[in-house]
């Protein structure tokens, strides 16, 4: 599989078990409210998923995949952003790690670095951004004149 989908269960596997602990006792959210460290998944999933259809890249169909070599920056930030809501200061290594997965997601969707194609890749209409141009209107006949710039 070269998307994956990023769980609770990573994040507990990945050195942060403390933190999804730390969610269930501290957060004390209640059965109306969703899971904070969904929300913070759910975020970063968007994110990463923008970063790459802003390189030019396929994303896949499901919504919650992410290109699974970009599994550890994603975690990265989710423990960034899950930090901060439980108002405890980031280590000095999960701000280095989560400060290189921006600067990894700033360069895919720079088109600089290229992850891996989807599974499932989303149809083309669904991943291009429609037509939002400027379109130059001025007179058929004769050199174009200053005047016909303005407001330009």
């Amino acid at each position: 599989m070269n998307w994956i989908k990023i769980t609770v269960n990573d994040i507990a596997s990945y050195q942060a078990g403390a933190l999804v602990k730390a969610f269930e006792s501290k957060a004390k959210y209640d059965t109306s409210q969703e899971n904070p460290l969904e929300v913070a998944i759910e975020h970063i999933t968007l994110r990463i998923r923008s970063d790459v259809k802003s390189g030019g890249y396929a994303v896949d169909i499901d919504k919650s995949k992410i290109p699974a070599e970009l599994k550890a920056d994603a975690i990265a930030l989710v423990v960034e952003f899950a930090k901060q809501r439980l108002m405890q200061k980031l280590s000095d290594d999960e701000r280095t790690l989560a400060n290189a997965a921006r600067v990894r997601l700033d360069k895919i969707a720079e088109g600089k670095i290229s992850p891996s194609l989807p599974d499932n890749p989303e149809p083309a209409s669904a991943s291009v951004q429609s037509n939002g141009g400027v379109a130059l209107v001025r007179p058929a006949r004769g050199t174009p004149q200053r005047s016909d710039y303005n407001g330009l």
